[in-house]
């Protein structure tokens, strides 16, 4: 918790210190969201389902800096059998995007990515050497680094990120990279 509410000062700071210098920049706000299952064999075969959702929102700082609040997380169940099984990862943190080209409709970034993250596993099938049933929970810090292109509608007001994540801990697909992309709303 304490990593959490240092890590919070430390935005605000930054926040306001870039604020303060770039104050005579248009401010611009963004929604970003994305609401799919995770696309891979175990969908298509039936056996699991994987939501992935996140939301954010973002306020360019300067014409290529920007920054926000983003929360983000996957669900896993199954679908095949009756057996209770549930694995949900919540992450609560915030953004840092630096983008070129501004005047394109194509524009490449780098973003980074700090967050706390809420790990919550349940089955109460799962055998374990404890005996019958499973409930794990974990909080740790983390995030993810991630390269990508934004593309932009005509009029600039819808744009769709396309990216890939590299993290120290595993997506939602097993592995430490991901590709992932999310719909925005600009205003």
């Amino acid at each position: 918790m304490k990593i959490l509410i240092r890590t919070f000062i430390c935005f605000l700071f930054v926040l306001f210190s870039i604020a303060t210098l770039e104050a005579q920049t248009s401010k611009k706000h963004s929604l970003g969201i994305q609401i799919n299952p995770y696309f891979d064999s175990h969908l298509f075969e039936g056996s699991f389902i994987k939501p992935v959702i996140a939301l954010r929102y973002g306020y360019n700082l300067t014409k290529n800096f920007s920054l926000g609040p983003e929360i983000s997380g996957h669900y896993v169940t199954t679908l095949r059998n009756q057996t209770d099984f549930h694995l949900t990862v919540i992450n609560a943190g915030a953004f840092f995007r630096y983008s070129v080209l501004q005047n394109s409709r194509i524009r490449p970034f780098i973003e980074m990515s700090p967050y706390y993250s809420f790990y919550h596993f349940k089955s109460s099938d799962i055998v374990t050497m404890e005996g019958v049933g499973k409930d794990e929970r974990k909080e740790y810090f983390s995030g993810y680094l991630s390269p990508g292109l934004s593309l932009y509608s005509k009029s600039h007001k819808m744009s769709m990120d396309l990216m890939y994540k590299f993290s120290d801990r595993n997506f939602v697909n097993g592995h430490k990279s991901v590709f992932s992309y999310r719909l925005n709303i600009n205003f």
